[in-house]
């Protein structure tokens, strides 16, 4: 179990709460939550979350589909999505959780 602030994710069950409420993701929304919570503290850049959850080459376009599905994840975790607290954007660089 790993949590940060009202958002715990059970890794072994693969389920994820927020506020104490179960929230459904789509397989690729937990993939990419996953992910950033096992490098929690380090900054994941686009090309990194894309080869891991996709498992395939990072092209050119591949940054803008990363970057819907993680605004369709911080729509179900974040209090606020247009101003996140757990899954911020470190401008230039990529996605961090701390």
């Amino acid at each position: 179990m790993i949590s940060v602030g009202d958002l715990e994710v059970d890794l072994s069950g693969h389920s994820v709460k927020y506020q104490g409420s179960h929230v459904s993701l789509t397989d690729t929304e937990y993939a990419i939550l996953e992910h950033l919570m096992k490098r929690r503290g380090n900054t994941v850049t686009a090309a990194e979350l894309y080869e891991s959850v996709w498992g395939e080459k990072f092209l050119s376009g591949s940054g803008n589909t990363v970057m819907v599905h993680v605004l369709n994840l911080r729509r179900k975790i974040e209090e606020n999505p247009s101003s996140p607290k757990i899954i911020r954007t470190v401008w230039g660089k990529g996605y961090q959780i701390d």
